[in-house]
């Protein structure tokens, strides 16, 4: 705990994850940038390719971890809105078994019901309607079966500049 006080959310903590980066910023920029909070001890910045764009920015100081993260959560850098996160190993583990789970049990359901066409099914007449279409039936209507309500655009997880501080920094 810093030596200013103040009580402080459970996930705030000296380390940072920042996200949105772009992939031609240098550690020297980063440094120039969240070095204007208080002294760091370290940046990490990714560079594989799951990882381009992010970096980790470590403190000295855990209200100068909480500062930056308040002023440059959805700050311009380089013409890129930045998402500033307090680094959680531990949500982030969930997230890989998470994420895991999620594939083993894609992989069962591919293997229980055939695989998928990167092509939408096409709607089929049937031939055998529920009972509640059997009024429309008897006026010579024929149903639409195979397709489904929730096709269509599928939105990314994640969250508008505007609406990020809110959401991420204590």
């Amino acid at each position: 705990m810093s030596s200013r006080g103040g009580k402080l959310a459970p996930e705030v903590n000296r380390a940072l994850f920042v996200k949105n980066l772009s992939y031609n910023v240098t550690p020297e920029e980063l440094f120039d940038l969240f070095g204007k909070f208080g002294p760091i001890r370290q940046v990490r910045q990714g560079i594989a390719s799951g990882t381009k764009g992010t970096a980790f920015v470590v403190y000295e100081d855990v209200m100068d971890a909480k500062q930056a993260c308040d002023k440059l959560n959805g700050f311009n850098f380089q013409n890129r809105y930045l998402i500033v996160l307090y680094h959680q190993p531990e949500k982030m583990r969930h997230s890989k078994e998470d994420l895991e789970a999620r594939q083993a049990r894609l992989a069962q359901l591919k293997q229980q019901h055939g695989p998928s066409t990167s092509s939408p099914t096409k709607p089929t007449l049937s031939s055998s309607p529920p009972d509640s279409k059997k009024a429309i039936l008897r006026k010579g209507k024929p149903t639409i079966t195979g397709h489904s309500p929730r096709s269509g655009v599928r939105f990314a997880d994640g969250v508008r500049p505007n609406s990020l501080q809110a959401q991420t920094c204590a």
